[in-house]
């Protein structure tokens, strides 16, 4: 029996030191992000606008090549209605593009003090509350909603809300559970394995193998030459749209 409860509480303490080392490397990749968005969010964005506009003239040119073999006229109305039915999914994701460039010239710069007091505070709640690790706790409202709060204020580096968080939920769980009742986790071997998947993936994949180019001002210009390289390709390619653009003849709108 003794032997069955340290193999619990082996599995347990592995299980909880996956989730938070997945949890942190989560958190380090966002930050990685938005430093690379810092570094290269405008030529980012630049970039992806000229492609919008290319695969735009490119459909226009498929559209007015359509009707000119067809023998039909075109229309100015026609072609803008159809252009932004056409063009709203490549809108969105350039909108979400300048929201993201935006976000990260504004992020505030936290200091490594705040930030490891921060990630104290989340480990301590995870280990009181977080939902992989408490599934007693899987229909309690109000602690789902407080593990969101959590997560944001974690990852968005906000301290003053995860302190004040840390006290209620202290308060919470002691008013409601007389503190953490005891519990079992089912399947935890296979939890664990999940969780290091997870940890392969994320440390395998963007942003977080943009670590290393970030810390390099050779990898860093290199990308830099790279984005305007691109740029200046598509800026050729939008000319050369233009002239066959021009090869068709469009009624423009009346007034």
């Amino acid at each position: 029996m003794e032997d069955l409860i340290k193999i619990k509480n082996t599995s347990y303490a592995k299980y909880e030191e996956v989730l938070l080392r997945r949890d942190n490397l989560r958190k380090e990749a966002e930050q990685i992000h938005i430093n690379y968005i810092k570094e290269f969010g405008e030529l980012i964005k630049e970039s992806f606008e000229l492609k919008v506009e290319c695969i735009k003239k490119k459909k226009e040119i498929a559209f007015c090549q359509r009707l000119a073999n067809q023998g039909k006229k075109i229309n100015r109305n026609d072609l803008i209605d159809y252009i932004e039915k056409a063009m709203m999914e490549y809108y969105a994701e350039l909108d979400s593009i300048i929201k993201d460039v935006k976000y990260a010239k504004e992020s505030r710069k936290i200091s490594p003090s705040v930030v490891r007091k921060i990630k104290e505070i989340y480990y301590r709640l995870a280990k009181m509350i977080h939902p992989d690790m408490h599934p007693e706790y899987a229909d309690d409202e109000v602690l789902q909603d407080y593990w969101n709060r959590i997560s944001i204020a974690y990852q968005y580096n906000c301290l003053d809300d995860i302190e004040e968080l840390e006290e209620i939920v202290k308060l919470y769980l002691e008013k409601n559970y007389n503190g953490t009742p005891d519990f079992e986790i089912k399947d935890i071997d296979a939890k664990i394995m999940k969780v290091e998947e997870e940890i392969d993936e994320i440390t395998s994949n963007n942003p977080y193998l943009y670590k290393l180019l970030l810390t390099s001002k050779t990898a860093v210009k290199e990308k830099r030459k790279e984005y305007q390289e691109e740029i200046e390709s598509y800026k050729k390619y939008s000319k050369q749209l233009d002239e066959v653009l021009e090869t068709f003849e469009i009624e423009e709108m009346l007034s």
